[in-house]
């Protein structure tokens, strides 16, 4: 700490250099297409550069959880990759569309809880006639759903793992963890997020639970997990002495 205290000023230096344009105050253009101008950086890449609205959402086709600045000619404001036209379809690879898509209502409403913070996302479900239940589809794309009938509130794989880790780590409480994201997505309080705690606890206990029956071996019985007997799911401690 004592080597740090003199270069504290250059560590603020370069902190609030984030601030602003950086190596682009005076490069306009978008650094893919080289067209349009760059106005949109996102939070969470690692890359800097500042792209056009378009390949902005081009780059995010595959990882549409993060947040997105905007440069508005005097500092960055956050925005949505949702608002700047960023579809998210399930049951297609990345970048595809499918051909009867099926939204979740007219607003746009789905809410998707990953770790980063709590997303507003445009959401299409597949409406081909191979196509699988919304629920498998949410699933096989590593979305855990809220519920069973009409989804529209999910939670990334990511997420419930990391408190799943956290809840054996840590003191913090899952009031304390969901409302940290809570934060993560809008700290100052002007647009928070619809409080979506209850829900998020539904899907820890569901992840728990699946976890317990991975664990236990439950997911290779011919019968299904519904076979499962009392006691099976228990771990013995191989310290303790056993009948027979």
């Amino acid at each position: 700490l004592l080597m740090w205290i003199p270069q504290h000023s250059a560590f603020l230096d370069e902190f609030i250099r984030h601030e602003g344009r950086g190596d682009y105050i005076q490069d306009l253009n978008c650094n893919h297409c080289n067209e349009a101008r760059g106005l949109y950086r996102c939070e969470d890449c690692f890359s800097r550069e500042l792209y056009c609205r378009d390949c902005t959402v081009q780059r995010h086709a595959s990882i549409p959880f993060h947040f997105i600045e905007q440069w508005n000619d005097s500092f960055f404001e956050r925005t949505s990759l949702k608002s700047l036209g960023l579809r998210v379809q399930l049951g297609h690879p990345a970048g595809q569309h499918c051909v009867r898509p099926k939204s979740v209502s007219a607003e746009d409403d789905f809410v998707v809880i990953a770790s980063n913070g709590i997303h507003q996302v445009a959401l299409d479900f597949c409406g081909c006639e191979t196509a699988q239940s919304h629920v498998k589809q949410l699933l096989r794309t590593q979305l855990f759903p809220a519920t069973l009938r009409d989804p529209r509130t999910a939670a990334t794989f990511g997420v419930l793992e990391q408190f799943h880790l956290l809840l054996f780590e840590s003191k913090a409480s899952a009031y304390e963890f969901y409302h940290a994201l809570k934060c993560s997505s809008d700290n100052a309080g002007l647009s928070e997020p619809k409080d979506h705690y209850e829900a998020f606890m539904r899907m820890v206990h569901e992840w728990r639970h699946l976890k317990m029956l991975k664990r236990s071996g439950r997911g290779h019985d011919p019968l299904g997990a519904e076979n499962t007997r009392p006691g099976e799911c228990a771990v013995m401690c191989p310290a303790c002495p056993q009948p027979g």
